[in-house]
């Protein structure tokens, strides 16, 4: 049996992501698995009683306590994290075994969107220098590197280095048992789903204003995000929904049509959910969302921003029955193929055992 450590982000996204590895991950007979949930929280420490350290300053002590105790709770044969951020974090132990990296993004990709983040990149010298190098290395030094996307994967290559041979694109999946279509067809206006916790970086404001060149009783909107979203006719909105909850897969399977315009975005894993009920998508070319929709047959990938091209999908796709179901047959058909949570678990239990083994380069 191998000892494995896995070290996971809670954020939102990475946390759907950790509830679904772990769900089929702890039924593999060959892992024993060590959880380490990594919120960059941990109230009774000392430094959260300085209110004179930044927050930013006090997560990252937080993370780091995390990251370092788990890795020291048990030896393990190998040690897998999600992102690189904590594996960051552990500093020398990261190599105390060999490890794993799954992410999302990349820094500089990070850094390149940061104006919708809220985020200010490191200006150049010393210190962005040494944070890129010290990233190389920890890239370069994992036996393997299971990007999210191609869009991150072409980032690990060209910038920071790290030999194609180590790298292998795996998506994170979703319990395709759980995330199914309703076999009840609905009637009535055609039920546009938004799912983003930020609804303006998610490019609701574009959903709204496309929206808006509709004719009247075409659509309906349901919105699911923590933002103040302004009420209007038609739109309901939602901003307590629990990851993988039932009340969430309720909601959803009562859509026809899933949209994120996003202007930033790593990958979209609400896409992928969206796919496996059965939805066509529209996304914008951004992140690792042209890998979830499959344009012209599961849904249309738009440019970031174009409202028009935005409305004319929703159109065609509001008129034409017939079309949107055969594209959600289709999406529902691929998330099975490519975004099934219990067959990508498989994988990275497969990737971990060949490290263990040595038999990965």
């Amino acid at each position: 049996m191998i000892q494995t450590t896995f070290v996971m982000e809670q954020h939102i996204g990475h946390r759907s992501y950790y509830q679904n590895l772990r769900r089929f991950v702890d039924a593999a007979p060959q892992i024993a698995a060590n959880w380490v949930e990594v919120t960059y929280e941990r109230p009774q420490a000392i430094w959260n009683r300085l209110p004179i350290l930044p927050r930013g300053i006090r997560g990252t002590l937080s993370g780091r306590a995390q990251v370092r105790a788990g890795l020291r709770q048990s030896k393990a044969d190998v040690a897998l994290f999600n992102t690189q951020v904590p594996a960051a974090l552990a500093g020398k132990l990261v190599f105390r075994q060999p490890y794993v990296l799954c992410t999302d993004i990349t820094p500089l990709q990070y850094d390149q969107m940061s104006h919708h983040y809220g985020h200010q990149p490191d200006r150049d010298g010393f210190l962005s220098r040494y944070k890129h190098q010290a990233n190389g290395r920890l890239f370069q030094g994992a036996a393997r590197i299971l990007p999210w996307s191609n869009w991150v994967r072409q980032s690990l290559i060209a910038d920071y280095g790290v030999v194609p041979e180590r790298i292998e694109t795996l998506p994170p999946g979703v319990d395709t048992d759980l995330w199914r279509p309703n076999p009840q067809l609905r009637s009535g206006p055609m039920r546009i789903l938004f799912v983003g916790g930020d609804f303006y970086r998610k490019g609701g404001e574009d959903l709204l204003a496309a929206t808006a060149l509709l004719p009247p009783g075409l659509v309906e909107l349901v919105l699911v995000t923590r933002s103040d979203v302004p009420e209007r006719a038609n739109m309901a909105t939602y901003g307590n929904m629990q990851p993988n909850s039932p009340e969430l897969i309720a909601l959803c399977q009562s859509c026809d049509v899933f949209v994120l315009p996003t202007r930033a975005e790593a990958f979209g894993i609400a896409a992928v959910e969206a796919t496996a009920i059965g939805l066509p998508v529209i996304g914008t070319a951004v992140g690792g969302l042209p890998d979830i929709v499959a344009e012209g047959e599961t849904g249309f990938i738009i440019p970031p921003g174009d409202v028009k091209a935005l409305a004319a999908h929703l159109q065609r796709l509001a008129e034409d029955r017939v079309l949107r179901r055969q594209m959600g047959l289709n999406a529902r058909r691929r998330a099975k193929e490519r975004f099934d949570a219990r067959r990508n678990a498989a994988r990275v239990v497969a990737v971990l055992e060949k490290v263990v083994e040595g038999s990965i380069l």
